[in-house]
């Protein structure tokens, strides 16, 4: 009898459990599929965090960052470069060429240094190429005068800088450096881009520019054109992008375009550029009287600001 009992008492507790377990499996999916419902439902209202933009940031933050942290010592380091390579082209001291060159090697690794400290610019990969660009530029350049300083024993200053000239360091350290200028001039492109939507990317620099073209242009769109220009003919100077362009903006204004019969900006660009015409900080000169009304970040080459 007691043993018939437990049966039934075990068959009850099993069938029991059986039916709790099934219970609350079906609560569970019960509120599983009600979940779906309501989501499927109210899915109208989910919103989705945005994905950090990553490859195309051109902040006006970066662009003043990289100038200071990047660009500055390169336009320093192109500055005393000139400078120093055009008196050694006027020297015939041997001695003095040598202490010359290596002045030219100290402020290489210097300005060197001072651009490797920084590299915050993955959002931005304009800027981030144009800082391996300058890198790149400074170290052949530096790689250039060592080659060279070994002439100077025998060569006047003048011979020494038409080997300079011809030397391959020498000339890619100047291609990497327009390159890189080019890359920051199309970032500041791609940022005025953002600020004022109804500007267009689409422009065409590698062909001749007319002077009705350019006169459609804003000086951020100029610079662009400038730099992409500069980079084709490897016109390197001291000189800003924004210098010469001042420049052609002062000679279409003058007339003086009509007087010497030029017909294009590259015409005007490569007669500025074999008289030596343009110099540094020549862009502030002509600010007020062309660009009171230009939109352009605050970078302080723009502005009367170190």
């Amino acid at each position: 009898m007691k043993k018939g009992t437990s049966r039934i008492e075990l068959y009850f507790s099993l069938t029991l459990i059986s039916v709790l377990i099934l219970s609350a499996a079906a609560f569970f999916m019960g509120v599983k599929v009600g979940a779906d419902k309501v989501e499927t439902k109210y899915s109208y209202l989910k919103i989705t965090p945005a994905e950090p933009e990553f490859n195309d940031s051109y902040q006006q933050q970066d662009l003043v960052t990289f100038y200071h942290t990047v660009f500055l010592p390169y336009r320093e380091f192109k500055s005393e470069w000139v400078a120093k390579t055009e008196t050694i082209s006027q020297t015939e001291d041997s001695s003095q060429v040598k202490k010359i060159l290596k002045q030219l090697r100290n402020l290489a690794d210097e300005k060197y240094n001072a651009i490797t400290k920084t590299t915050l610019y993955s959002a931005s990969p304009m800027l981030q190429e144009s800082q391996t660009e300058l890198l790149k530029s400074i170290s052949l350049f530096r790689e250039s005068a060592d080659n060279i300083s070994s002439s100077s024993i025998s060569n006047s200053g003048e011979k020494l800088m038409k080997e300079f000239q011809h030397n391959d360091l020498y000339t890619k350290g100047i291609i990497y450096g327009l390159s890189a200028q080019k890359k920051y001039y199309n970032s500041m492109l791609k940022w005025n881009a953002k600020v004022d939507p109804s500007l267009t990317l689409q422009y065409d620099f590698s062909k001749d520019l007319s002077f009705t073209s350019w006169k459609k242009y804003s000086l951020i769109v100029k610079n662009a054109a400038v730099s992409t220009i500069l980079t084709k003919k490897s016109i390197y100077g001291a000189y800003d992008p924004q210098d010469m362009t001042a420049r052609i903006d002062n000679m279409i204004n003058s007339g003086k375009i009509q007087s010497m019969n030029l017909h294009s900006v590259e015409a005007v660009i490569n007669l500025l550029n074999n008289t030596d015409a343009v110099k540094e900080n020549d862009f502030k000169k002509w600010k007020n009287k062309y660009y009171t009304n230009e939109l352009l970040p605050q970078i302080p080459f723009f502005y009367d600001i170190s």
